[in-house]
């Protein structure tokens, strides 16, 4: 009982570390070289001439979002160079034109250079919004996270496509945060899995062999079984409901 109740509360202190952590996230940027005027919160995309505002929407090459005063800034700052925020807590300028935005909505890029807007289809999205836009324009606070979205209702890519996706996810920089959370995310589900799966087969083959030593204490035997069987279930399920955890949020 007391390795249970250890493993309870070291999964209950894990919880409240992640979100104290993503409250006070820090942000990561890039000194870049843009090739326009650009101004605090505009969107910035990378193409063949450089590093431009965003003016595609969905598009697949955002590298993240003019910011100011980020925890941890890549590259020598030149008196041409801003901070482009890849990772991290962010102002972002946006716009209403494709649906109000609320606290929790994905933000896209879109056809208006450096202007993000909400993300209604499946694509690739700058972040989540952190609070409500109260106006047609302007900048509201937003978690940055550039990754690929699929939303319910449209066409699922295929297994080609999916992999074809996670290969690009982790050859851009900007991502690497967000695979390193997938990559916790399985093991920490895909452990918990085994270890449900092994502890049960061990818990099982021990009482079978247990009553087959001492059969006048096959009652307390079974009992001693069932609850170590509910035990390492709930564990089982406590670290897979974990990972969807740390996937979500």
């Amino acid at each position: 009982m007391k390795k249970i109740f250890f493993i309870f509360f070291a999964v209950f202190l894990l919880l409240n570390l992640k979100n104290s952590f993503a409250q006070t996230l820090p942000s990561i940027a890039k000194n870049l070289e843009i090739k326009e005027e650009a101004k605090l919160g505009d969107i910035i995309s990378q193409s063949e001439e450089g590093f431009i505002k965003s003016k595609i929407p969905y598009d697949e090459k955002i590298i993240g979002v003019v910011g100011e005063n980020p925890i941890l800034v890549f590259g020598k700052p030149t008196t041409t160079t801003l901070s482009v925020i890849t990772f991290g807590e962010a102002l972002v300028r946006v716009s209403n034109i494709n649906g109000e935005i609320k606290r929790g909505d994905f933000i896209t890029s879109s056809q208006n250079p450096g202007i993000g807007q909400k993300a209604t289809q499946s694509g690739w999205v700058l972040g989540k919004a952190m609070e409500d836009l109260k106006e047609e324009e302007g900048l509201i606070l937003a978690q940055i996270d550039i990754r690929y979205i699929a939303f319910p209702g449209t066409k699922k890519p295929t297994i080609r496509e999916f992999f074809s996706l996670i290969y690009e996810n982790i050859q851009r920089p900007e991502n690497f945060p967000s695979f390193l959370r997938y990559l916790f995310a399985i093991l920490l589900g895909g452990g918990s899995f085994l270890f449900g799966f092994l502890m049960i087969a061990r818990t099982l083959h021990k009482g079978i062999e247990a009553i087959g030593r001492n059969p006048l204490a096959r009652r307390s035997i079974q009992l001693a079984m069932i609850w170590n069987l509910i035990g390492i279930v709930f564990l089982t399920l406590a670290g897979l409901g974990l990972a969807l955890f740390v996937i979500l949020y």
